[in-house]
């Protein structure tokens, strides 16, 4: 059964950080920069948590709140299920599905080491399926 770890072979996207203290304008023009919409939020350079567009629509423009005096720390999300970088895609998306949520934190050996995304999983099971059809076709080419 594939795992995390085999999913972030393909990963073709660095694991993109931000200080707690950081303004939500601040980030959302690292997120807007990178293409992404997720940051993980570190401090004294441990995970603390992660700070989505999610977030930012509904924390900050429905409350009415200003993203220039708003820090990360104060909506980011802390109490997500993390994942092990041993754990299957499967699981992954199983516990995505259950909780709602659209990126978890991988970690390995207590250290963090990625986030996978649900477009992470449905990219890794599209070109699995390829690679499935692709088999099978050369397979019964050759009878």
């Amino acid at each position: 059964m594939p795992t995390i770890k085999d999913l972030l072979k393909q990963k073709n996207r660095n694991l993109i950080t931000v200080s707690c203290s950081v303004s939500i304008f601040d980030a959302l023009k690292i997120m807007a920069e990178a293409n992404i919409g997720c940051l993980i939020v570190l401090e004294s350079d441990k995970y603390v948590g992660m700070f989505t567009e999610r977030d930012y629509a509904r924390k900050i423009v429905l409350e009415g709140r200003s993203s220039d005096t708003t820090t990360i720390n104060e909506i980011m999300i802390s109490d997500i299920p993390i994942l092990n970088i041993n754990d299957s895609i499967e699981q992954c998306s199983k516990i995505m599905t259950e909780n709602t949520i659209r990126y978890l934190p991988v970690f390995e050996n207590n250290q963090l080491v990625n986030v996978i995304s649900q477009s992470d999983i449905i990219k890794h099971t599209i070109d699995a399926q390829k690679s499935l059809i692709e088999h099978l076709q050369n397979y019964m080419n050759l009878k």
